[in-house]
């Protein structure tokens, strides 16, 4: 059965930047990512990422993600995931705003669109940490433009919910932070924008 071989643990971001899903096994080979969870809710251009014992982390787009239902004697109904790893050549233009560069362990990274925008945190981040950063950044989120406004509100929610937790998920918590950084860089000349980089290098960095 295809679960007997997902020995692999992959994170599944969504195009928009979001963490769908984390720690889930599957079976990577080359091009080809299986899952035998029917309910995977992968879509082209999501990215996921596998992290290798040595810390680095593999980062595949979705090229074309296919649903195979209980078709072969033997077979769990599974998703089929074709990927490429990326920057490699692509058949088509495709940009992903506002990705979230996810890490497991000490200095382990991730760059996205070949741009290092990643916040490296070594050490866990604490409930205190993430009250402190949200107290700062919610008065000033106002002062964004518009669009900046809206993705740095959906990763202020992530926050919010690993807030009210004993413990934080670690991976949750760094993409949510990387994503607003990404986001207020995108925002040159805003001055807001450049106070949230700072606030999160001195707070995390």
């Amino acid at each position: 059965m295809l679960r007997d071989f997902n020995k692999d643990r992959i994170s599944l971001v969504k195009e928009s930047g979001e963490v769908s899903q984390e720690d889930m096994p599957a079976l990577v080979t080359g091009s080809t990512i299986f899952v035998a969870d029917d309910t995977f809710p992968v879509e082209v251009n999501d990215h996921i990422l596998r992290t290798l014992p040595n810390g680095l982390v593999e980062d595949y787009v979705v090229v074309d993600p296919v649903f195979y239902s209980k078709a072969l004697v033997g077979m769990d109904s599974h998703f089929q995931i074709k990927v490429r790893k990326h920057g490699a050549p692509a058949s088509k233009k495709s940009v992903v705003q506002g990705i979230t560069n996810n890490f497991h362990g000490p200095n382990s990274r991730v760059n996205i669109n070949s741009t290092d925008n990643s916040v490296n945190i070594s050490a866990s981040i604490s409930v205190e940490q993430i009250s402190s950063f949200l107290a700062q950044l919610r008065p000033v989120v106002e002062h964004l433009p518009d669009e900046a406004q809206s993705l740095v509100q959906k990763q202020i929610e992530v926050l919010e919910e690993e807030e009210r937790k004993d413990s934080p998920s670690q991976l949750r918590v760094r993409g949510a932070l990387n994503s607003i950084k990404t986001v207020a860089e995108g925002a040159s000349g805003n001055l807001v924008a450049t106070g949230i980089q700072g606030l999160i290098t001195s707070l995390f960095g």
